[in-house]
Formats: structure tokens, sequence, C-alpha cells
């Protein structure tokens, strides 16, 4: 029964902390019309059911005189004023209050609240939470993709079976053999094909099944800030009235509550946030008349923001009170003999002493602070998270604690590539472009290599290039070894150019020239320590394959250490490339078509690289123009499936209806893991089908080789 009790009590921590987040959404949005009040009501009266089941009379007495006071209002077809929501806010608060003290792990002997962290049901590894419906739904298509797989399988290996059976009676009566081999060997051989297509059609599927059940999974373990931190805005009022008397107040703005990570991070995260609430309110306390005297409103203001920047989580708790004691700190730092008297420290070093255990700048000791716990639970909890917490003064006035820790496991599409020995993941979000740079393409400006970038209007598409010509807009190029291996100076050129991948931060764009471009790829990210790299710059660790890693790089760091270095191109050797051979064969080229500019260009990047010129349209419309109009013969076409005006079933049906045409093979890449697609574009006279969930460059590359 207690096993019972405690399981309804995780269930009911999920429920109340939901119902209480809409309620107050509703209040802050002034819950003016009948719908809204309407829903006030309805939760209320679950709430107080729900308390009921779990036994605590305290919230369901709450909750039933709020759904009483709803009721009459409700009847009148009044709505609520003022008082109403200040009521209603204020007993969502108390709320909030009991569920606290009702969740503490163990009694405290002295009754402190500072010395322990604040647990629960959600701290526990029985907690619940509250998933979506279309989640339930995601997850259970999910599987029974996998599920397909998993028969398809099943059914793949009994055709595998009845082959070896007839093998082996074939080999056991050779006078059969003898009578027609050619013809047994050619049935055999196209069984066996056959086998062989179907477990590739099933590999693919498998593993776009696993990625999306992959996806979902992880989706489930995402919440909200608001979630968790949503009822701290409670707590640091009722800590006030503690501190300051009935009439004390303080106003709690919450931002970034939208903001998304992983359940068991954000949870980790809320009792040093709840530390530093508490220490804002104990130590930025400044009486009314001083806090006018200054110039300040009467109400002190705390804001909690919680943002996320690439593989970090940083949450913020900033106050407009006192701010930060340095004289104080000193003192203290000197009495406990941590610092000399005479030593010159600047304020980020004595503010980096706040967070040492038991110290306190408090004179006395009471149940909110003194003992000097606090804030180092906060840096326990951040080193705990691989993470790092500082303080600081806030400007104009008050203090500023920012947390920042890794969020330790997450999916992001990154651009993998070659750096040395290295493979490097660079974060698709602050992608601009991905450039295949020739040697006399390069501008040397005092010195320093810069590549021309191509117009978003225009690019490479030689039948969109009428008019007058766009600006030119240039990007500075530095190896992006200078910042991740060893610091070469010399941009690597391979094959008479350089590879560049443009990255956008901040306004500030950057080129970063690497050996080679690998592919595009979704990968779990996992948050190590890079041996022989600097932790801040590489954050994150993928292994997409069993014996090579993927070190993420943080573009952010990437680019401080750019402007650490000037801002700008760096002074390199730039040799020129080797002499072609002469009467050098023509290079084969391959016809790209993709609506996607970004795919269109990391194809090209790729063909280039091995040695393929490169031809890029829209969409089946002006591919099938630049076949009937190029100079040159195209010897391959690599077209996506679904785009506008013709899409890639269309062009394939013109290419092969054109007798001019009918003999360039033809490859569909495309998303589409439908089995009848995929025939139809077979039957249609496809010569290959690639799945973009599974491309790599190496796949593109010896299809297009094998067809020429």
């Amino acid at each position: 029964m207690v096993d019972l009790r405690q399981e309804l009590l995780a269930v009911f921590d999920a429920e109340y902390r939901d119902h209480l987040r809409v309620i107050r959404d509703l209040l802050k949005a002034g819950c003016g019309t009948r719908p809204a009040l309407a829903e006030i009501f309805r939760r209320m009266h679950s709430l107080k059911g729900a308390a009921r089941a779990v036994e605590i009379p305290e919230v369901e007495d709450i909750a039933h005189a709020v759904e009483n006071r709803l009721s009459i209002l409700m009847e009148r077809g009044g709505s609520l004023d003022a008082g109403d929501i200040a009521t209603i806010a204020h007993a969502l608060d108390e709320i909030d209050g009991i569920m606290e003290t009702s969740s503490a792990a163990a009694p405290q002997a002295e009754g402190t609240v500072e010395e322990r962290p604040a647990t629960g049901p959600d701290a526990g590894a029985d907690s619940y939470v509250q998933v979506p419906v279309s989640r339930l739904d995601a997850l259970s298509g999910a599987v029974h993709d996998l599920m397909g797989v998993a028969e398809r399988h099943d059914r793949l290996w009994e055709r595998l079976d009845d082959l070896l059976r007839d093998m082996r009676a074939v080999s056991q009566a050779p006078r059969q053999l003898q009578a027609d081999p050619v013809a047994v060997f050619s049935r055999m051989t196209r069984r066996l094909m056959a086998i062989r297509r179907e477990h590739e059609l099933m590999t693919g599927q498998g593993d776009r099944a696993l990625l999306r059940l992959g996806e979902e999974v992880h989706a489930v373990s995402l919440v909200p800030a608001g979630t968790v931190f949503g009822s701290l805005a409670a707590m640091a009022r009722r800590i006030a009235r503690e501190h300051g008397g009935p009439d004390a107040r303080v106003e709690v703005h919450l931002r970034g509550m939208e903001v998304q990570a992983e359940r068991r991070v954000m949870q980790a995260l809320r009792d040093p946030v709840l530390h530093l609430l508490r220490n804002a309110i104990v130590h930025g306390h400044e009486s009314r008349a001083r806090r006018l005297q200054a110039g300040k409103p009467e109400t002190q203001t705390i804001t909690v923001t919680v943002t996320l920047t690439g593989v970090r989580l940083q949450v913020r708790v900033s106050d407009d009170g006192c701010g930060p004691d340095l004289k104080a700190i000193a003192a203290r730092a000197v009495r406990q003999g941590v610092i000399h008297v005479d030593a010159p420290l600047d304020a980020r070093q004595l503010l980096a002493r706040v967070f040492e255990p038991g110290f306190s700048t408090r004179a006395h000791v009471d149940h909110l602070a003194g003992r000097g716990v606090g804030l180092s639970i906060v840096a326990e909890a951040a080193r705990a998270l691989h993470g790092t917490v500082a303080m600081e003064q806030g400007q104009p006035c008050g203090t500023v604690v920012t947390l920042t820790v890794p969020v330790s496991q997450r999916q992001r599409t990154v651009v993998l590539v070659e750096n040395g020995e290295r493979m490097i993941g660079l974060p698709g979000r602050v992608i601009r472009h991905l450039l295949r740079v020739a040697y006399d393409d390069i501008r040397m400006i005092d010195g320093c290599p810069f590549v021309v970038l191509p117009h978003p209007d225009v690019g490479d598409h030689p039948a969109r290039a009428s008019g007058p010509p766009p600006a030119e807009e240039l990007a500075p190029i530095v190896p992006l070894s200078a910042f991740v291996g060893d610091a070469a100076a010399d941009l690597p050129v391979r094959g008479g150019a350089v590879s560049v991948a443009v990255m956008e931060v901040d306004g500030a764009l950057c080129g970063f020239a690497v050996e080679r471009m690998v592919e595009v790829r979704t990968l779990l990210i996992s948050d190590a320590s890079a041996v022989g790299l600097d932790s801040e710059l590489v954050p994150g660790i993928a292994w997409p394959r069993e014996d090579r890693p993927v070190f993420v790089i943080s573009p952010d760091r990437l680019f401080e250490r750019w402007r650490a270095r000037g801002g700008r191109a760096m002074r390199v050797s730039l040799a020129p490339p080797a002499q072609a051979a002469p009467q050098a064969r023509r290079a084969p080229l391959v016809l790209v078509v993709d609506d996607s500019i970004t795919t269109r260009t990391l194809q090209k990047t790729i063909l280039q690289a091995h040695g393929f010129d490169v031809m890029l349209a829209v969409d089946g419309e002006e591919a099938l123009m630049l076949l009937l109009q190029s100079s040159r013969s195209i010897d391959v076409v690599v077209t996506d499936v679904e785009m506008p005006r013709m899409d890639g079933f269309a062009l394939l049906a013109a290419i092969r209806a054109d007798p001019r045409l009918a003999r360039i093979p033809v490859v569909l890449m495309t998303s589409r893991d439908n089995d009848e697609e995929i025939r139809r574009g077979l039957e249609g006279g496809a010569r290959a089908y690639i799945t973009k969930q599974k491309f790599d460059q190496g796949e593109l590359v010896e299809t297009i080789r094998g067809l020429l």
C-alpha cells in the first residue's frame, strides 16, 4: 500500500503542476472570456478530486474554496476582477507551498531550509511526466514501422532458406544441372539478386524507423522550462514574506520558459535556481526608503531567464537589489584565511569565493541563510552537470548569477568534414554556404584569402543569370586546423581547389577551409571530453561509426577564437596547384536537380571533390532546358523527386521519351521510403534510387561511377 501511495503521489505531482501552469497562464492573459473562466473552474475541480484521491486535504480545501467562488461568479454571468485574480493567484501559491513542504524527502534535525536540496517526486527514479496523446501516437507509429521491418526480415530469411535448400538439391542432382546449367544458374542468380534488393530496401526502412523512434523517444524526454521553474515565482514570494514580514513583496519574471531541454537536466537545475532566488531575496534586500532613494521601484524584481545556445543550457538569475558587497566578501575571505589581507583581488576573483562551502557574509544565522551552504550547493550542482556558475555585479545595480551546463544528449544536424586525422561536425544551423573554391577564384587582399559568395538569387543557375550582376559579398577564409588540432597556416588545397564551409554567427561571416567535406548527418551528441582538444570549443562528441568519433564544434566558441585573432582572414602561404597533365581526359558532367539549395550545394561540393564537373537545376523544367540547350554533353542526372513545376518522375519520363536524351542514366535521390514509389522510379527507367536518410558521399560517388 505504501508503494501505491508513493506512485499516486508521483502522478499527482505531475498533474497538479500542469493544472497550476495552465491556470497561471490564463490569469496572466486576463481570462476575460467565459471559456477561460470555465477552464479555470474545470481544472480546479479536477485538482480537488485528485488531491482527495491522494489524501492531501489542505490542497483539497483550497481548490474547493476557489471552485465555489468561481461557481458563484459563473452563475451570475460575471467575469474575474482584479481581486478575484489576486485571490486565485494567492491560492495557487499556497498549493505550491503545501506541495513543496510535503515532498521533502526527510525531516531536518534543525528545520533549516538552506542546508538541504529540495527534493520531491520529480527528483526520484519513479517520477512521472505528462505526454501529449499526439506524441504517444507518433511513438506507436514508429514502433509499428519497426515491427514491420522485423516481419520483413523474417520473410527475407525464409526466402534465403528456400534458396539455399534449392541450391543443395541441385548440387545433389548433378544430372539436372548438366541438362541446362546456364538456365539453373541464371534462375538462382535472379533469386539471389532479388533477395539482395529486398535486403537493401529493408535496411533503409529499418534505419529510418530507428531514426524516427529515436527522435520520438528523445522528444518525450524534453520538457519546457516552465514545467520545472513555473512554481518558483510563488516560492520566491513566500520566501520574501518569511524574510521581510507579511507585507514584503517581490516580483519574479520568468523568461524563456518555452525553451526545451532534457527533463533530468532541467530538474537538476531547479534546486540550484531556488537557492539563487533565496540568495537574491536575503542578500539583495533593501528597505522601501532605500529603494525609493536610489530611484528604484518599491518592489524588488528578480528575473529568471533560460536560453539554449548550441549544446549549452544557460539559466540566469538577476535582481535589482543592493548587489554583492565586495568589501564584506573580501573581509570574510581574510577571516577564513582564504586570501591575504594585502592580496590584490579583482571583483571576478572575489565573487568566485562565494561558491565555496561555508562562505557567507551574513552576521547571523537564521532559517533562511547564514550557514554558507546555499551557493556551494549551486556550485556542486553545476559541477555534477559538467557546467559552470559565475556571479557578477548587475548593471546598473543588483546581482547576476549565471548557470551554464551542457545538454548531455541531443540530436542535431551537422556537416561532417575531415580535418587532419579527425572527423569534425559543424552545426548545420550556422552553415550559410558549402563551397568548393577553385584556386584561381580565391581573392588575395593584403596577403589574406577571401571568397566571393554566390548571390542567393542567382547562385549557380545559368538559366537565371540575367540582368545586372549583384554586388559582390566577400567572406574571409581561414583554415579550420588553426583552431582545431595543429596551428597550420596553409589552406588545404586539394585538386586545385579549397573546400570552404561559410558559417554565420551573430551577423558575422567566416569561411573555414577543411580538407574534405563528407556528408550531412543527424547525430546524437553526447557531452564528453575530447582528448587533446579544448572542451569549450568541442563540447560534444558523436559516434556515427564504431571506430571513428565526430568532434562537434561550438560555433559560438569558434567565432570567439576567430575574433580574438582579429576577426578577419589570416595571412597564409597559398602555393599554386600542380599543373594538370597535358591532354587530360574530360571530367564527367553531372546534372544535379533539387529544389533545396543546401542539398544542391552539398552534392556539388562532394562531386567536385571527386573529380566531376557539376551543373545545377532547381526543378525538372530547368533541368530539361539545360539538357536540351547545354553546349556540353551531360553524362548523369541526379534528381530529387518532390519538386515544384516538374517533379523527378516527370523529368525521368521526359528524358526517356526524347531519343536525344534517353541514353543518359538517371539517379533518383529522395526522402521517400515508399516501396511503390521506389518501384515506380525503377520501372520508369531510373538506373538507381538513393534515399536521403541513408545518404553518404561514398554511395553517391560509387553509384555515379558505376553508371559511367
